[in-house]
């Protein structure tokens, strides 16, 4: 219990924090190297709004999200992933998952890949697949309940009028970000970052998350 509450704040802690757009690019590792390359399964945190502004995480729009991701890194021609990385058990799942966010809120909070080393539960596991290179994916995002949107806009326009038009506050409907991550086992250290900015679609939106996910290796894997 106590890992899978450490795996939902980072994941809450990674919805408030994906504001801008960022990249980074290790100096060690050439694209051109990445010839062939495993993924851990997709994961998701995706919140709902039920009343007010308050976010929950869902575990429906969060499930529907990962595999929605995981259809378009399988269907994606620009960059062809070989096949999914076994990690046996939902057990060893959490643990990458928990890992796997860990080493993407370092990246973030350090504003580098330098330093940035595999975690151990994804070091063996990679090692033991003799994968060097592996990539992984999360969305983070939020949708809301039908008619809530509606009752905030009203909500707004109220506020607008009582300050005179000083102060009207615009609900977001739905959003969402996507992050990943290209890990290296021979060099034991993350070799790629880059997260999108956030966008205001549903992260349950097929067209908008495979647009958003071809972003995320555009001028790196191709042009």
């Amino acid at each position: 219990m106590k890992k899978l509450s450490l795996l939902i704040g980072i994941g809450i802690t990674l919805i408030l924090t994906s504001c801008v757009t960022n990249k980074y690019i290790s100096k060690n590792v050439n694209a051109t190297e990445i010839t062939e390359i495993k993924y851990f399964a997709p994961f998701s945190y995706v919140s709902l709004i039920e009343k007010g502004n308050k976010s929950v995480l869902n575990d429906s729009l969060s499930s529907i999200s990962k595999v929605l991701l995981d259809s378009v890194i399988r269907n994606n021609n620009d960059f062809k992933i070989e096949k999914i990385i076994d990690v046996n058990g939902l057990k060893n799942n959490i643990k990458v998952n928990n890992e796997l966010s860990f080493l993407i809120q370092t990246v973030m909070n350090t504003k580098k890949l330098e330093g940035v080393k595999l975690t151990p539960t994804i070091d063996s596991i990679m090692k033991a697949n003799k994968q060097r290179f592996a990539m992984a994916s999360v969305t983070t995002g939020f949708g809301r309940k039908k008619g809530n949107y509606g009752n905030q806009v009203a909500k707004g326009i109220g506020v607008g009028i009582l300050t005179l038009g000083m102060y009207a506050p615009v609900p977001i409907k739905s959003s969402f970000s996507l992050f990943t991550i290209i890990l290296d086992s021979e060099r034991n250290e993350v070799v790629y970052y880059c997260r999108t900015l956030p966008i205001e679609k549903s992260p349950t939106d097929f067209k908008a998350v495979e647009k958003q996910y071809r972003t995320l290796y555009q001028g790196y894997m191709y042009e």
